[in-house]
């Protein structure tokens, strides 16, 4: 009985920090650039009713300079901007209340899993459960940087849950078949991906819930999964980086998914229908999963002409997309006939202790050093100093640099009614003869530089001490027009 209290204890410990770590995430760690991307998105269409990017595509066509033009979100990402948009109507739009809605994401996320295990194995599982996802890293990095995990983690664990109750109603077709198809909906528009795509995950699904997935089938999945993306993104399959991408999203799925959920919980207990089909449907996804994170990761690598490593350091967090695996895995245990469910006791328990010490340490010290806020401290600098219709000059090595221009874009600009342009040009480019031409550039007023080296700015340019640089990487750095007459004149 003691031991039984002194475990609810440790749970209930484990939870409240996990809930300020949420709540330190928000509050210190800078948007994520797909964050600065919507909102660019959500404030453009809210402007004028159809949302644009107006400073070009993420992934121009020059692997070295960008051309400014409008490119349509084309209902892409209908229900997560949808969200942006209600929550931007009720409040302002800026940074600090996408921080709040990522918080109200991932506390409500927490209260999902909480409420949904608690309906189906007590309250006991469900205060372990929610615990462990309260200290998940991806969980917390979603919070903290507005991304979609935490949101679309409700709606799996909501999904999830019906599949469950349906399979238990003795009826081959019921109500709780409505709700997991209209999350799955929804899930696709949060990741931009064609709607249709809902009839080929039914019948993968319907698939894994009548074979036995083992190490070799995911395997075999995950690499036609990646060849087929890669096909149709018009790459060829004699690529040599498609084994290493494969090999790569395998390490990050065993980091993720094994280290991040499964570690603690033990496989006990005899499969049942209900587990069997929970599990296998779980293990066909992570293994489509694994397939798309390499295939893009090869996608990117082509498209950014760039060296296939670095684009994996660039991109180190995509496998956080298997965080949605968090709770059908877990409950693909719970279910199975006398599971133990999740517990620190009996054999393994200094591994458990050790795995969840380390998550907090992770999570520590990403909360220390928080990301790079330079675009975003430089672009809150301008909103304040940039006059209507100065362009902005971008300079920038990294194979996100389109990126991270839009995070210059939203905090300088977060009603989107500005007229002023941005451009991005690699610093190996003759930018400096592009100024004095006053072509192209002639409106550009500010030019920020990132690149890997420092570059120097033209004559006639004085660098600004912008507020906040002191809190930001050495490389950035702020040059407006300081000669005495207009620069083009």
């Amino acid at each position: 009985m003691l031991r039984a209290c002194m475990e609810k204890k440790f749970w209930k410990g484990l939870l409240l920090i996990g809930i300020v770590m949420h709540i330190l995430a928000a509050m210190l760690m800078p948007l994520g650039l797909d964050a600065h991307i919507h909102a660019t998105y959500v404030t453009d269409g809210m402007d004028d009713g159809e949302p644009h990017l107006e400073w070009g595509e993420l992934r121009p066509d020059s692997p070295d300079s960008s051309t400014p033009k409008e490119i349509p979100a084309e209902d892409k990402w209908f229900a997560w901007h949808a969200i942006i948009e209600i929550w931007f109507s009720i409040f302002a739009p800026s940074m600090a209340i996408l921080h709040v809605l990522g918080l109200v994401g991932g506390l409500g996320c927490l209260a999902i899993i909480f409420l949904a295990t608690r309906d189906l194995f007590g309250e006991e599982q469900a205060l372990k459960l929610t615990a462990l996802g309260s200290i998940y890293p991806p969980l917390i990095r979603a919070a903290g940087r507005f991304y979609q995990e935490g949101i679309i983690l409700i709606l799996v664990t909501i999904a999830i849950y019906c599949i469950i109750k349906a399979i238990r109603d003795s009826k081959t077709w019921n109500a709780w078949w409505v709700p997991p198809i209209f999350c799955a909906i929804v899930i696709l528009s949060f990741k931009g991906m064609p709607l249709w795509y809902i009839f080929p995950t039914i019948i993968a699904l319907w698939v894994a819930s009548r074979i036995r997935m083992d190490q070799i089938k995911i395997s075999i999945i995950a690499i036609l999964v990646e060849l087929i993306i890669i096909n149709r993104n018009g790459i060829s399959l004699s690529n040599p980086d498609i084994i290493p991408a494969l090999l790569s999203a395998f390490i990050g799925c065993f980091i993720f998914v094994y280290g991040g959920m499964l570690l603690f919980s033990k496989s006990t207990g005899e499969s049942n229908d209900e587990s069997r089909i929970i599990e296998n449907g779980s293990l066909m996804v992570l293994a489509c999963l694994v397939g798309w994170i390499a295939a893009l990761w090869v996608t990117e690598a082509v498209a950014l002409e760039s060296n296939f490593f670095d684009i994996i350091r660039s991109f180190r967090n995509n496998p956080r997309y298997l965080s949605l695996l968090l709770v059908p895995l877990w409950f693909g245990r719970m279910l199975k006939t006398d599971s133990e469910g999740l517990t620190i006791e009996g054999p393994g328990r200094k591994i458990t202790i050790v795995t969840i010490c380390l998550m907090l340490l992770v999570n520590a010290s990403v909360l220390a050093a928080t990301g790079e806020r330079g675009t975003e401290v430089i672009g809150t600098h301008l909103n304040e100093e940039i006059e209507e219709g100065e362009d902005i000059l971008f300079i920038a090595n990294s194979p996100l640099s389109m990126h991270r221009i839009y995070s210059i874009k939203f905090p300088m600009d977060p009603n989107n009614d500005m007229d002023s342009m941005g451009y991005w040009r690699h610093n190996s480019t003759d930018w400096h003869a592009e100024l004095l031409e006053c072509d192209t550039l002639q409106d550009v007023n500010w030019i920020i530089n990132y690149p890997t080296g420092h570059a120097i700015a033209p004559e006639g340019w004085v660098e600004v001490e912008f507020k906040g640089s002191e809190k930001v990487s050495e490389n950035y750095h702020l040059y407006t027009w300081g000669g005495e007459n207009e620069r083009c004149a």
